[in-house]
């Protein structure tokens, strides 16, 4: 699907509305309550490893387009950290900002050529001794959200 006008439908703050996961045996695209009610059937079978909040924290991230072709990956703070700790964090480059509870760890980069919008994986690809390049496009899929992170999600525009 294209993008209607262009960059300025990308600039913004997107969320994970699906993400890849194992529900039911099926491993497909679904979203935070399909994977919440996996785990929660998964853990009343007392068939659930690992802790259900760590497993859910993929859903909690936001991914933001600034408009200085910048994409800025958001992440919740965890519980506990001290404004200190956070001022320290930024004050050694652990990361880059820190807004209404996230922190941002690391900022790629996007851009417009030939009317297509891409983005930096920063992922090195190599085929067959041939290296690829580390762009990706942002083409909205047919339901109007944008496959991000290795095809890993699918964000929706907050």
């Amino acid at each position: 699907m294209a993008w209607a006008n262009g960059p300025k439908d990308l600039i913004g703050t997107w969320v994970v509305e699906k993400a890849r996961s194992l529900v039911d045996g099926k491993f497909d695209f679904f979203t935070m309550e399909d994977v919440a009610a996996e785990l929660d059937r998964r853990k009343a079978a007392g068939d659930l490893d690992g802790d259900p909040s760590e497993m859910m924290a993929g859903f909690t991230g936001r991914t933001e387009f600034t408009e200085d072709g910048k994409v800025r990956s958001w992440m919740k703070l965890p519980e506990g950290v001290s404004e200190d700790q956070i001022q320290a964090a930024l004050a050694a480059g652990e990361i880059i900002a820190y807004s209404d509870g996230y922190f941002c760890p690391e900022e790629k980069e996007w851009k417009e050529e030939d009317g297509k919008l891409l983005y930096n994986s920063g992922e090195h690809r190599e085929i067959f001794g041939e290296v690829k390049s580390p762009w990706d496009p942002l083409e909205l899929n047919e339901d109007g959200l944008l496959p991000f992170g290795s095809g890993m999600v699918l964000l929706r525009k907050l």
